[in-house]
């Protein structure tokens, strides 16, 4: 999607968010249908998506300088407004939120993201690894199982900046060929499905220039969860795929 009054890959510097961004998402939620968005979408790009994507390269660039390998993918720095509705009962065909990712080395389907969400309702960071591939996170619990120390270690690191691995995607029960390890230090996380950080962005913070300042430094702080994804096995493996 372009931009209509500013150049989407001009990086001028993140000026914050404005009030005006957050009361469009607002208004977009009470008039999700194409009638009402598509006469104010120069709106949205001046003041939505042109903040979110100075933004985004704005940490892209902290990053750089911190040799973090997380860089925004070559077809564009931010998600898509437009919904994929072929599925959902729900029909709106608007997100009431605009985000914006960092993947490693750029490429979307490598494994590693720092996410940000700006929606009308909640802000937020997030870095990890979202619901990786059945293989990959057999892979995730065969390292953790050989390495309980390692994985145990870099949980303790991220506490250590209260940052606490989110629990929300789990299974009830220990993941096929892993039963043995119900009641160890790493059976709870052995039934994770998704290892990932979070850390809400309050709206003073989105309204300010330091922004970027802020999720940079989440960022480096969940770096040893980066790290630690980063060195686990992509290669497939036919075995335990609960």
């Amino acid at each position: 999607m372009g931009l209509s009054t500013k150049t989407a890959g001009a990086s001028e510097g993140f000026p914050g968010f404005s009030e005006e961004a957050f009361a469009f998402l607002r208004k977009l939620k009470k008039n999700n249908d194409r009638e009402w968005f598509v006469p104010r979408k120069a709106l949205f790009e001046e003041q939505v998506q042109w903040p979110m994507t100075q933004l985004m390269l704005a940490i892209e660039a902290e990053m750089k300088k911190n040799k973090v390998p997380l860089l925004t993918k070559p077809k564009g720095v931010l998600s898509r407004i437009y919904r994929d509705v072929r599925f959902s009962a729900d029909k709106s065909p608007y997100h009431t939120f605009v985000s914006g990712a960092l993947y490693r080395n750029g490429k979307k389907d490598a494994q590693g993201v720092l996410y940000v969400h700006m929606g009308e309702a909640e802000q937020f960071a997030a870095v990890g690894f979202w619901q990786p591939e059945r293989p990959v996170l057999t892979n995730w619990r065969l390292r953790m199982q050989d390495d309980p120390k390692g994985f145990l270690g870099m949980v303790k690191q991220l506490k250590s900046k209260k940052l606490e691995l989110a629990s929300d995607h789990r299974l009830q029960r220990m993941p096929r060929g892993f039963e043995a390890e119900e009641g160890s230090a790493i059976g709870e996380f052995l039934r994770y499905q998704s290892f990932v950080v979070m850390r809400k962005i309050v709206k003073e913070e989105a309204l300010s220039k330091e922004l970027p300042k802020v999720v940079v430094k989440f960022a480096l702080e969940a770096k040893p969860l980066l790290e630690y994804g980063w060195a686990v096995p992509e290669g497939k493996k036919e075995m335990f795929l609960d």
